[in-house]
């Protein structure tokens, strides 16, 4: 929130305010009393400043202050103007007090209201007035003290104005951009937005400061907005300042703005009295920001390349010039320089000006609508409209109904808006969808559609029923700018929205709640078309509710058109409901009797010209042909076609005819397919057999194939003919069959529906789905028997792309390539299909992924690049239980991949060149397929010691033909048995039953639970349902042995769990209430009321022996958890959480209870006392939320499972993290069982698997102190090289060692501002000094037993650089505010000694950077503003010894040498070396030559003898700083160097990046040699954003790629012999024996034998 805010809501309210008079109310002096209790004072004395701010509300308008500076005696220095009438006396003047909960959230305290009276002009008056209406509970008295002064306006430019153009708008009146764009500019300046520079014409309008700053300046002495104007002009400059791209009508409109501030400049002279151009300044600077604003907004808008925001994108090129045409007006009145022409052009820019606000707001809305879900297989299709001039009537009643007139006989009172339009009961083929084609085509362009939405049983993968209401919104927010505010609004709150995909919760956020904000006057209809279509029952049922329970909701004048086959559950969902209309297809059409013989004549009006065929196309016979179609306009469609499309089967058309039309049979859809196929398909097995596998083969494909496809899949069979037969004589049934490359699709659905009955379909045309899937599969394993091989596309060279190449495998081999694991998903075990599998394993698995790299569409690969792991999770699921080994060798393959990002690299010549060799040789894949190739780098990484860890991995076994389906988290439960013999898994919908040592299936049960326990012995299993049933199981069998016991208690329960004995159920009901049932005979043992238990919100957890429960809950600041035991009804209180806690639980012994929160701190309690035990530092803690816990049975070990796809286990007594994490490599751990003896571990992941770990194994594994992290924003080390400072988020720094990354101590710094990127070290590393976005100062005394922690407030803007002086008596700070502070710090404490003034002519020269030289009896900073280097004496008055004009870029680094003498300056325009003499600075040498931009880092060796710079370009130089001579070839990395220092012994160099806070090190104890290869860099920006891509490049001048690292190997990858990474497990690969290039294939030996080489 900023100061003084105000907004206003419409362009009415300005005109409102703009005629009322001209007097204003001013508040000023505003200082506060809070009296606190004793234990406040303490709490609030560990809070920081600044928790309060006043908001005061007088006639209508809101004015708020700053965040005060001090708790219990706020006080405020902002005045605050509120426009008032003559007459104000009684006005009421409203006063709220809100308190800051944590950064960016704020909540009402406190509120007052009080009568102002008696106020007059000439007269102050003070008030006090007592704030104690408290909001939430009861808290201490605020007593508020502010004076009141009312004035009028004066001024005689203001009387000069016409008196429609009253007054003009004061800087008071912020626009709504103009705080967005406060609120940014810091995001903007330090680099973080991805925006780049709009060119050379911005450049130098803010180089060329002189009219610009001045007029700025001059602006500024009125109000403090006008400087703040200017800052977004720099930030834009700042942001835009490596756009490639020159934008000539942004850089004209900038050359505008900069002539225009010159024009005002010139003009001032002329102006007696400058006091009366305030209002008009005013206006300057707004519309300045303004415009600004929407340029940085309008170039971030770019990014999102995924929207096309074409027309967003020309009002933004009409807004520009507009600008330009106003800017111009400006210019040209200054010049006349009259009041009249002035405020004329000023006052024409408000309307400019509130559409340029429009405009920005829409862009902003846009991005914020990005990613919703959108289908792309619903849309309306003009080909299936239904012929014009048929279904008049039927059409106009619709028509009418979406103009909100009744389609039934006798209106009610409220006409219902939902109408159903039913298909014939049995009867396909009634023309629905021809007619929801049709009502869509007509009434579009009258803007009368909302939104349609056609679904199809064969798209539902791209439409489907989730994707239904937000088409709708969309759909809304496109036509509607009204619901594209409101759609924003709603999902701003929650992005999470965006892929909300409970059909429930998308109706109420997505439709409902936008359609009560949001007022549509017009009529709009909806059209939903094929309900039926729309999955299988289960799929759609939810949808279905919906619509027909929830539509009424909407406002009346939204009308739903909803068509549909009568199938049973949509028939029931109506029934149960009474808010809509249900009309028959058939009655709907009844008045259209004619259309079928429309439809019939425009069929045959072709022929029917032909002479020869006027005999037969009679009158007569075409009026048969409409009797026989019964009104089914599918019938009269397919009967004509099939007349038409007569082939060589013995029939004329003319007999064709006659066949149909000799039949005495009721007309039906069956009976025509019956008779056609009759017709065509030849009368003998061969022939029906031919049609079955074709047919089956189109009903099972995953997407619709051409007919050269359909042919290229029956080289895979024993048929060679079949669709080369069958498919020419499918015209009337199927689409496009007589084209080879169009695809082939079903025209009607009834088709689908009566060969896949076979009691209507009969045996001779029956298709059963299952057998074709089996075919299918059985086809696709030939066509890659037959297709693939090595380099299968004849790939010339390995740095070709696949988009490069113009050959593409076969329609057949792709679609073969991609779903072969889908039908095998579909088909039961077969032991021939096993061995198929097998074989392509052994043989064709590389080939299969390089063919998937070469898959027909570019956008596939990256909608869909998961088809191989796809495939290999239904391979393993299929062959789990029946075989063995080829699920194992399934499981090798998928870890394989996971660890190689799938083989989804740029080339396919990678796979075998860069994916092959980064498999451990410990895998199957590489024993299988490395010694086929040679000439291939050699890698050796560290990372494969730890793959060992795991001892198993096998696929939850499941129903083969259920879908995965979500599971609550909650649900998901494994456990040992007693005797540790079996493992019982659960998903709360079925369990499975696994032996502990071999860890195959015993068997697989399906049942919706909420509780499951062994019995002692564990040859029972007590299961409770879900409506608290009970009963039990066999282990070894699950059978059933005992009859269902029925627990009911007297409330809803919210928890339930069978006690450990078996002998009871303990269940929690919602009001509180702990009830204790007997298993035996089903009566309530015990009932007591727990005390306090609404008191907490949480979930609620069981101790393992049922005698205690848990309940969690609270706010910010507390947290807590409670405790009660069975028979006492008072809770335990355990507190100190920090952050909403997830889960609680006990240890096995009930001595120690476990929690973790959303700060992914885990906690230990003693359960009986209350108190803490430990808790879990922030440097060992999950990167990500934690998901689960789990206990060894001894009580020594903690597992903990989190969102960043790690296990960790920890030391129960103490908390220590005992080895490096386990990582899943199949989802998040969501479950975790330790077996009874405490040597493995088991979790289960989201994605269903089982992973087992041998903890032994894990404890005795190397522990790898350092791991890539996420969100560093600043690194330093230490002088001494031997430590190193990370500031990680916006609240963590930890300290390290260097030479282990093992981390010595860290800092959670809770406060308001997030760190800022600014770090330093005292001499003796004692010390380290930080900056947070507050412009504080912390002082952190981390190696002291206490690690004292200060910050210290001086600073008004942004710190550029901390420095110690070299006897770390003195800390040096440089800032944005222009100011370079001196601190004392000898007490341990920052005391100000000395502020020295950095701008002198130079209104905006702040240092970037400064040090201390000379021994620390000087100070040298660097100016990018001022292009100059300075040095100052801080012990004299007048501190500027010299300035030193030096060209120098906004990356420059200041190092100084550890003698003090020498100055190193670094940055993209020049190297320079400097002497320091008696005060005074001079060049030493000439620029140092470097051939690099973009400068990270600057250091100096112990002995001052070299200096080193990192570079953008990911690159460190190194020189002699005698000789100024390069030192060696540049030293390369994959990271940005981002903190530089040499070792001690000056024979190596250690270099920090903020990418990862990893520490890489290089012995440069002699020259280093030119790298072999390099990486490519993106952006040479010091602070942006480059993640390495993991291609290597050759370093020779046709950068030609080598080779590609998978993400995994990344972090520790190596580049040279010299080059180390510290903590992290290494990564190297020797090239000498490789090839690549045009000489690539000579990698591949050719087939041998599966025997693996031992040299490879």
């Amino acid at each position: 929130m900023t100061a003084s805010e105000h907004r206003y809501d419409n362009p009415d309210e300005i005109q409102r305010t703009e005629q009322e008079p001209k007097n204003t109310l001013t508040i000023s002096n505003i200082t506060g009393a809070l009296y606190l209790t004793a234990r406040q004072c303490s709490l609030s004395s560990k809070k920081k400043a600044g928790v309060f701010l006043v908001e005061f509300e007088y006639g209508g308008r809101k004015e708020r202050t700053p965040w005060s500076k001090s708790t219990t005696k706020p006080s405020w220095t902002d005045d605050l103007t509120f426009p008032c009438s003559n007459a104000h006396s009684g006005d009421v003047l409203k006063i709220k007090v809100f308190y800051e909960q944590k950064k960016d959230k704020e909540k009402l305290r406190c509120e007052a209201e009080d009568v102002l009276e008696n106020l007059d002009v000439s007269k102050p008056l003070d008030k006090l007035i007592k704030v104690s209406k408290w909001v939430n509970g009861t808290a201490p008295d605020l007593h508020l003290d502010f004076r009141l002064t009312t004035s009028s306006l004066v001024s005689d430019a203001v009387d000069a104005v016409p008196a429609d153009d009253a007054v003009l708008p004061t800087v008071l009146e912020v626009s709504p951009a103009i705080e967005h764009t406060f609120d940014r500019i810091d995001h903007i300046v330090n680099g973080a937005s991805a925006i780049q520079p709009i060119g050379e014409s911005l450049e130098a309008v803010i180089e060329a400061v002189d009219s610009t700053v001045t007029i700025i300046e001059e602006i500024s002495k009125i109000h403090p907005y006008a400087k703040l104007a200017f800052s977004v002009v720099t930030a834009a400059y700042k942001v835009l300042k490596a756009q490639r791209d020159r934008d000539n009508e942004m850089n004209s409109l900038i050359t505008i703005m900069r002539e225009t501030y010159q024009t005002i400049l010139d003009a001032r002279g002329k102006w007696d009295d400058s006091d009366n151009l305030d209002p008009v300044w005013d206006k300057v600077s707004v519309v300045t920001v303004d415009c600004c604003n929407f340029i940085c907004k309008y170039r971030e808008t770019k990014r999102f390349a995924s929207r096309a925001f074409k027309n967003a994108a020309s009002r933004t090129d009409e807004t520009i010039k507009e600008y330009k045409v106003k800017f111009q007006e400006i210019q040209e009145a200054f010049q006349r320089a009259t009041a009249e022409d002035i405020h004329g052009a000023i006052m024409s820019i408000n309307l400019m000006q509130f559409k340029l606000l429009e405009e920005v707001k829409d862009l902003h809305t846009d991005i914020n609508l990005n990613d919703m879900i959108y289908p792309t297989g619903a849309n309306f299709d003009p080909q299936k409209v239904c012929l014009r001039g048929t279904r008049d009537h039927a059409l106009h009643v619709l028509r009418r109904f979406a103009g909100g007139f009744s389609v039934e006989e006798e209106p009610k009172d409220r006409d219902p808006s939902v109408l159903w339009i039913r298909g014939a009961a049995g009867t396909a083929g009634t023309g629905k969808s021809f007619l929801a084609h049709r009502l869509v085509e007509l009434l579009t362009p009258s803007n009368k559609i909302g939104s349609c939405f056609f679904f199809n049983y064969r798209n539902l993968k791209d439409a489907p029923p989730h994707s239904l209401f937000p088409r709708i919104t969309q759909d809304l927010a496109s036509a509607h700018s009204a619901w594209r505010h409101a759609l924003n609004a709603i999902i701003g709150g929650d992005r999470g929205i965006r892929q909300e995909t409970s059909i429930f919760q998308q109706f109420e956020l997505l439709l409902l709640k936008p359609a009560l904000a949001v007022r549509i006057s017009q009529p709009l209809l909806f059209v939903i078309d094929g309900l039926d279509e729309a999955g299988d029952r289960k799929g759609r049922s939810e949808m279905i509710r919906v619509l027909t329970s929830r539509l009424h909701e909407l406002p009346p004048n939204f009308r739903f058109v909803l068509f549909s086959r009568p199938e049973q559950d949509i028939v029931d969902a109506f029934s149960k409901h009474q808010h809509h209309t249900v009309l028959d297809m058939q009655k709907l059409c009844s008045k259209d009797d004619e259309d079928t013989r429309k439809v019939i004549e425009d069929k045959f009006k072709d022929l029917r010209q032909l002479p020869e065929n006027q005999s037969w196309i009679t009158d007569d016979a075409l009026s048969h042909l409409v009797l026989k179609s019964g009104g089914l306009m599918i019938y009269a469609r397919t009967a004509c076609d099939f007349i038409i499309d007569a082939h060589e089967d013995g029939f004329a058309r003319q007999e064709r005819l006659a066949l149909l039309l000799k039949s005495d049979k009721v007309p039906e859809m069956d009976e025509l397919y019956r008779t056609i196929l009759n017709t065509i398909i030849p009368h003998n097995p061969t022939a029906r057999q031919r049609f079955r596998v074709t047919i089956g083969r189109v009903l099972c494909l995953e997407k619709p194939l051409p007919f050269a496809a359909y042919v290229g899949l029956d080289r895979g069979t024993t048929d060679l003919h079949a669709s080369r037969v069958i498919l020419p004589k499918m015209g009337s049934l199927l689409g496009v069959t007589n084209d080879i490359f169009r695809s082939i699709f079903l025209i009607h659905k009834s088709f689908a529906d009566f060969v896949g009955d076979r009691e209507r379909s009969g045996a001779d045309y029956h298709v059963n789905t299952s057998d074709h899937n089996k075919s299918l599969l059985e086809a696709c394993l030939s066509v890659m028997e037959m297709g693939l091989k090595f380099n299968v596309c004849d790939n010339i060279s390995s740095d070709l792309n696949p988009d490069d190449n113009p050959r593409w495998i076969s329609v057949e081999l792709d679609y073969a390539c991609k779903f072969w694991g889908v039908h095998l998903h579909r088909t039961s075990y077969d032991s021939a299909i096993a061995a198929r599998l097998k074989k392509m394993y052994e043989t064709n698995l590389l080939y299969w992924f390089e063919a998937l790299v070469h898959t027909r569409s570019p956008s596939a690969r990256l909608d869909r690049p998961g088809y191989a792991q796809e495939c290999m999770e239904h391979m393993i699921g299929w062959s789990q239980r029946d075989n063995k080994e080829l699920a194992d060798k399934g499981l090798a393959t998928q870890t394989c991949l996971r660890d190689r990002d799938d083989f989804h690299v740029e080339s396919c010549s990678h796979i075998y060149l860069s994916a092959l060799p980064f498999v451990a040789s410990t895998n199957w894949v590489h024993h299988q397929y490395r010694h086929l190739f040679h000439h291939l780098p050699v890698v050796r990484s560290e990372l494969w010691a730890a793959d060992p860890l795991v001892a198993r991995v096998l696929f939850q076994v499941r129903d083969r033909q259920a879908k995965r389906q979500t599971v609550d988290p909650k649900l998901i439960r494994v456990r040992y048995s007693p005797s540790g013999i079996f493992i019982l898994v659960s998903s709360g919908t079925h369990f499975v039953l696994l032996d502990s040592t071999t860890y195959g299936p015993v068997w697989s049960k399906e049942s919706e639970f909420r509780a499951w326990e062994f019995s002692p012995d564990g040859n029972r299993i007590h299961v409770l349902g879900r409506c608290l049933e009970l009963e039990v199981i066999q282990t070894t069998d699950g059978t059933c042995c005992s009859s269902l016991m029925r627990i009911q208690p007297t409330e809803y329960a919210i928890g339930a769990m069978i006690s450990p004995d078996c002998r009871s159920v303990i269940c929690l009901t919602n009001q509180g209430t702990l009830q204790k049932w007997c298993t035996r005979t089903g009566n309530r043992i015990i009932s007591s009321t727990l005390l306090g238990f609404h008191s907490f919100d949480g979930e609620v957890k069981f101790s393992p022996d049922g005698g205690s429960l848990l309940r969690w809950g609270g706010e910010r600041p507390c947290y807590q958890i409670a405790r009660w035991c069975v028979g006492i009804p008072s809770p335990r209180i355990f507190k100190g959480h920090t952050a909403p806690i997830r889960e609680a639980i006990c240890s096995p012994d009930n001595a120690r209870l476990f929690s973790y929160d959303d700060d992914c701190t885990i906690r230990a309690w003693n359960l009986h006392s209350g108190e803490e035990i430990w808790h879990t530092e922030v440097h060992v803690q999950h990167k990500d939320g934690i998901l689960c816990l789990a206990i060894s049975r001894d009580n020594r070990l903690v597992a903990s499972g989190s969102g960043d796809q790690t296990v960790r286990l920890w030391d129960a007594i103490d908390g220590r993290l005992m080895c490096k994490p386990l990582e899943s490599q199949h989802g998040w751990p969501m479950a975790l069982a330790f077996s009874p003896d405490g040597g493995r571990l088991i979790c289960i992941t989201y994605e269903n698997v089982i992973c087992v770990w041998n903890v032994e194994l894990a404890l005795s594994a190397l522990h790898h102190y350092a791991c890539p992290l996420k969100y560093v924003r600043s690194v330093h080390i230490s002088s001494d090289s031997l430590f190193l400072a990370v500031a990680v988020k916006s609240d963590i720094i930890r300290i390290q060692e260097t030479k282990s990354a093992r981390v010595l101590a860290r800092k959670s710094v809770r406060s308001y501002c997030d760190l800022y990127g600014v770090l330093a070290f005292s001499p003796e590393v004692l010390v380290l000094a930080y900056a947070d976005d507050a412009h504080r100062i912390g002082l952190w005394h981390w190696q002291t037993s206490e690690q004292d922690h200060h910050l210290y407030e001086g600073h008004t803007d942004h710190i550029w650089s901390l420095c110690f002086s070299p006897n770390a008596e003195l800390l040096l700070s440089a800032s944005q505010d222009r100011t370079i502070r001196v601190w004392d710090i000898r007490s341990g404490t920052a005391l100000p000694l000395r502020v020295i003034h950095t701008n002198g002519e130079w209104s905006i020269d702040c240092a970037f950077a400064a040090v201390f030289a000379e021994s620390g009896n000087l100070i040298a900073s660097a100016h990018y503003s001022g292009i100059s280097i300075k040095v100052w004496n801080p012990d004299v008055e007048e501190p500027l010894k010299q300035r030193y004009q030096w060209p120098l870029g906004p990356d420059v680094m200041l190092a100084s040498s550890p003698a003090g003498g020498r100055l190193l300056s670094a940055s993209e325009r020049g190297i320079q070396l400097w002497n320091i003499v008696d005060g005074l600075l001079s060049k030493f040498g000439n620029n140092l030559e470097a051939g690099h931009e973009n400068v990270c880092s600057a250091a100096f060796s112990p002995n001052g003898y070299k200096v080193a710079v990192g570079f953008g370009d990911k690159t460190i130089q190194i020189w002699d700083a005698d000789t100024g001579r390069k030192f060696g070839a540049p030293l390369h990395s994959h990271r940005k160097a981002h903190s530089l220092a040499f070792s001690l012994d000056g024979r190596h160099i250690l270099a920090a990046s903020m990418a990862d806070g990893l520490v890489d090190t290089w012995d440069i104890s002699t020259e280093p040699s030119a790298s072999a290869w390099k990486n490519k860099v993106a952006d040479r920006r010091r602070y942006a954003d480059d993640p390495w891509d993991g291609w290597v490049y050759d370093t020779g001048p046709d950068e030609s790629r080598l080779f590609w690292v998978p993400e995994r190997f990344r972090p520790g990858f190596v580049w040279s012999d010299r080059h180390r990474v510290i903590g992290y497990p290494e990564t190297r690969v020797d090239i000498s024996d490789f090839v690549h290039g045009k000489d690539w294939t000579k990698c591949w030996k050719g087939p041998t034998s599966a025997v693996s080489d031992p040299g490879s």
